[in-house]
């Protein structure tokens, strides 16, 4: 479990996310919602370890994020972040990176690494493309690489900067089942996402922000009854049935 107590966090002294109080539980996902320049990203960097708080403190099952080093810390917080630079390797290099903590002072991979690298790469569906260079995959293969990246890293908590981000519905979707899986497997999955409907029907937890603070950390569907959505967008949403299994999905639509 990992825990943030009185967090404040922002840039060169300008407070971005304040007053935050939480507990992300283990082997469940939460995703982290609000209009843009709430503080989305600020609150996932900070609760990371990526960006230091002005003040409060952060636990990982007890323990204080500041005491462990940075490969201890590799080894049980894992950080995909929106934005990166596709490098020139091939799919099973760059998965490969996922072992880096793991690895000794020669950072040579063992036979076991490459075998949980082989086995991440298959659990993606990408056994095909394990040689073929990362530049030359559409946006959906690659974010499932470095998915697989981050499974190779072995680590209990996964951090996911707007996974579904410029993805066609299809994708979309399938990264979204995808991060189920990885809940099944026994992650802990805190994740920013922009589309409300996904965040309401693929999470156990959604974390409303407004103004950097916390409007309502909750079940998705205490987060659609209480209308702070609605109120905060400006929409008015409706919940509805669909499929044999009457999933819940959301639309929300200008008031």
């Amino acid at each position: 479990m990992i825990k943030l107590d009185n967090i404040s966090a922002g840039y060169d002294k300008i407070e971005i996310v304040k007053n935050i109080n939480i507990e992300f539980e283990e082997g469940t996902i939460t995703s982290i919602i609000g209009k843009n320049g709430c503080g989305k990203t600020t609150l996932l960097r900070t609760a990371s370890n990526l960006l230091k708080p002005f003040r409060g403190d952060i636990t990982i099952n007890g323990k204080d994020i500041t005491c462990f080093n940075s490969k201890e810390f590799a080894k049980k917080v894992a950080f995909l972040p929106q934005l990166r630079t596709v490098p020139n390797i091939t799919v099973s290099q760059l998965v490969m990176h996922g072992r880096y903590p793991h690895l000794g002072f020669s950072r040579t991979p063992q036979k076991k690494d490459k075998e949980i690298v082989e086995k991440a790469i298959k659990s993606m569906q990408l056994n095909k493309y394990m040689d073929k260079n990362v530049k030359e995959l559409s946006g959906g293969q690659r974010q499932k690489v470095y998915i697989a990246m981050v499974l190779a890293q072995d680590t209990d908590i996964i951090f996911l900067d707007e996974p579904t981000t410029y993805l066609d519905i299809n994708h979309q979707l399938e990264i979204l089942e995808i991060v189920k899986n990885l809940k099944k497997m026994g992650k802990t999955i805190i994740m920013v996402l922009h589309d409300l409907n996904n965040a309401l029907s693929y999470s156990d937890r959604v974390c409303l922000l407004e103004n950097g603070e916390i409007v309502i950390y909750d079940t998705p569907q205490a987060v659609y009854d209480c209308k702070e959505i609605d109120r905060i967008f400006n929409v008015n949403s409706q919940q509805v049935q669909v499929g044999e299994e009457e999933r819940k999905q959301y639309v929300f639509y200008i008031k």
